[in-house]
Order: C-alpha cells, then structure tokens, then sequence
C-alpha cells in the first residue's frame, strides 16, 4: 500500500502518533481503544510480564498496551496481508512488540484469510486440509508458549473473528489456567457458538467476569482475586 494511503494521528497518552487508512474501520478502531479507553484495565494492580494481542489488526491494541506495560513484552498475532503491513509501521517505535504473521487456531494447520465483507477489521481465517497458495501456518497458545518460554500470560486479547470458537473448543487446557485476564469480543454473528464453546471451556476454572464495551473482560481469581471494584 502506498504512504499517500496513510493518515497520522496523534492520540492520547501515545508517545508517538499512529497511522491508519483512508476509507477503512481503522479511524473507528482507534477512536475505540485510545479515546474510549475500551482496553483500560484500571481496575488492577498489574505489572504484566507478558502480553499476546490476538488478532493485532493494525497494531492499535499493541502500541496502547505498549505505552500503558512499556516492561511487558508484547506478542502480536495477525493473518492479515494489509493490515499486518500497517501493524508493523504503527509498532515500529517499540522494541518490546514481537510480530507473528499468523492466525490463531487450536492446532498446528494451515489457514486462509477470507474476506466475508466486514471491512479491514472483519477479516476471518478458515483452516486449510493442506498447503495451497496463499496459505499462512497457524499458530496455537501452546506454540507461543513453548517458543518465548512463557510462564503466565498476564494479558490475553482476542479479537479474532470467530476463531475463538475453535480457540476454545480444544487444546485451551494446556494454557487457559496460565491467562491472569483475558480480553476477548465474541463474533456470534459471524459463527455461532463461539459463546457456547468460550464458557463451556472456563466452565472448571475460577473466572469473574465484566463487560466494556464490545469486548468481554475475565479475570482468574487465583491471581487476581478481589482486584476488581
């Protein structure tokens, strides 16, 4: 895409401006996360050691996770073509940001990216039943695990389109006990029984949850028990 294509926009409490694309859903994204602070997790003490943005877009979550954690280290996982290459501009000032071109699934496989007329934020994967052209690998939590050597994921953000119902119908016992927060938008309308498939899976653990806005905020209380007002 060419830089004439790019807006800039200084927001708050960012040190450095963002970048987001004419006749897109990224000016309403980043109105969402830097000016309705949607991402706020006021409400705890944390000091997170390690952050996975599933489902990245164009970095917004990242570079506002940045800014707030600048000790975290932050994982960004996006399928994505175009928005990955803006991903990567917008995180470029923050060395604590690590970039997966990937989607995220519940086995290792290969996905498409499929665009189901949602706009730039709208981008779904569907698993693949071999290599094809065009074909990204999927990543699993467990992957991400084993590969950075991660003990708890103090942040887990999923905005994944649909994938959480894969995320959380198999696999999720290997790593859901390590999650202190999970922050996650349920896509119903796009694939039903993501909802079912998310409670189902927290069912044996020790979870409170809230809502903010779209995205539905949950807590283990064997870290995190009583932090909430």
């Amino acid at each position: 895409m060419n830089n004439n294509k790019y807006r800039s926009s200084k927001v708050p409490s960012i040190k450095k401006p963002v970048l987001y694309r004419k006749n897109s859903t990224d000016y309403e994204t980043l109105k969402y996360i830097f000016y309705d602070r949607m991402f706020s997790l006021d409400e705890f003490d944390l000091e997170p050691k390690w952050i996975i943005d599933g489902g990245a877009y164009v970095g917004y979550t990242s570079v506002y996770f940045a800014n707030e954690f600048p000790n975290a280290q932050i994982i960004a996982v996006e399928p994505d073509g175009p928005n990955f290459q803006l991903l990567k501009k917008n995180v470029k000032p923050y060395q604590n940001v690590i970039l997966e071109q990937s989607g995220l699934w519940n086995k290792d496989t290969y996905l498409q990216v499929k665009d189901v007329g949602l706009g730039e934020w709208g981008m779904v994967v569907e698993e693949l039943n071999k290599q094809e052209p065009g074909a990204i690998k999927a990543t699993t939590i467990t992957s991400l695990i084993n590969k950075y050597k991660i003990n708890t994921i103090d942040i887990l953000k999923l905005n994944i389109e649909g994938a959480e119902k894969e995320l959380f119908s198999a696999g999720y016992e290997d790593w859901l006990n390590k999650v202190k927060i999970l922050i996650i938008e349920l896509h119903d309308r796009i694939k039903p029984g993501c909802s079912d498939a998310l409670f189902k899976a927290l069912e044996p653990y020790n979870f409170g949850s809230y809502k903010k806005g779209w995205n539905n905020i949950l807590y283990n209380k064997n870290f995190l028990d009583h932090t909430v007002t």
